[in-house]
This record gives structure tokens, sequence and C-alpha cells, in this order.
């Protein structure tokens, strides 16, 4: 699914945002990206933010860190998946990178693609960074024809596509890939969004 992540006109030159509740995890050399929930829980674990902490080794499926007080809304889970990012008692951050089930937690969140992750934290303790998920856009002007530029800190499989539009109210099938448009047909548009492959 495509997400905005960005929206700007050419008045704007250079501008940058942090993604709502949209975080990375950083592990093992590999970045992930997780969706926060939209809890009390969620938006207290993204004012910590960032945080680096090294997380220790549980049953084989999960990293646990004790230490991160947060708000409580607790349900019993039959079933835990890779990716679940999860509050155990009121101040446990806990990183489940394999299956699980039968214990009560607060779901914080969860990281939209596992690939890689079981591998990335290891089979022993492992330094996790969470931080929240940036974009930042640049533009130029080359004669008449905007040249945009964008930077962020979410993983590649979240690739950023610009759409481009002539006007601000344009509908969703006048929203064009800018970086697919004849050059000649580029400094017609003038109002932009950066969307990130996030499901």
């Amino acid at each position: 699914m495509k997400r905005t992540l960005l929206a700007f006109s050419i008045a704007t030159m250079a501008l940058t945002t942090v993604a709502d509740h949209l975080i990375v995890v950083k592990v093992g050399g590999k970045s992930f990206a997780a969706k926060v929930e939209d809890t009390a829980t969620g938006r207290a674990f993204m004012e910590k933010l960032p945080l680096i902490l090294d997380m220790t080794e549980l049953n084989g499926n999960e990293k646990y860190r004790y230490g991160v007080a947060l708000p409580t809304a607790a349900q019993y889970f039959d079933k835990i998946e890779a990716g679940d990012l999860m509050l155990y008692g009121s101040n446990c951050l806990v990183l489940f990178y394999g299956a699980a089930g039968g214990y009560s937690y607060t779901r914080i969140g969860k990281l939209t693609s596992t690939d890689g992750l079981a591998k990335a934290v290891g089979d022993g303790e492992a330094t996790v960074t969470f931080e929240k998920a940036t974009l930042s856009a640049n533009i130029r002007m080359d004669g008449n024809t905007p040249c945009i530029t964008a930077v962020t800190n979410l993983p590649a499989e979240n690739a950023i596509t610009t759409l481009a539009a002539k006007n601000p109210s344009a509908d969703k099938s006048e929203w064009k890939d800018y970086n697919l448009l004849p050059a000649d047909e580029k400094s017609a548009y003038r109002f932009f969004r950066l969307v990130a492959n996030v499901d």
C-alpha cells in the first residue's frame, strides 16, 4: 500500500517531516520499518524515541528490555507473530522475531516486513535502535523544471516515489510518477507528494 508521507509545492525549497506512527528499527546492520499503534501506549513510545537498547534473548523467538515504562492496555494473545512489538507488564519492551502466544501484552506496533529479522537479531543479546521515520525533500530549479531529491531513513523495500500534479486539488488519476514524466512536461507540475510502500 502506498502511504503519503510528505506533500509540498514548488514554493517549498526544502523540508523535513517525521512520519506519523512510522518508525525504523535497526539491528544487526539491517533496518526495518514498523507501524506504531495510534494508542496511548503507541504515542508514549513515539515520545521516547530515539532509543538504543541492549536487548536480551529469550525462548529463541524474542528480544526484551526492562526499563521502558509505558501506559498499558494489556490483552491476552493466543498468537503472536514475528515482527510484533509489544509491552509486557508496564515496562518491558519485547520485539518478537518468531511466533509465540499464550501471554498478555499491550501491543505497541508491528514491523511491516520481517525478511531477515531472525538473522539480524542473532541468537544472543542484540543492540536495537528505534527511531522515528524521517523524510526530507529538497527542490532545486533547473530553469523552469523542478528537480526533487528525497532522503529517508526508511529501508530500501519501502521505496519512496515522487508523485506530481499540476494543481493541489487534482484527483487521484491526475497525480503522476514525476520520475517517469517526459523532461519537457515536468515544468508544468508544481505540487508533489512523496509516498512510501508501507503495508
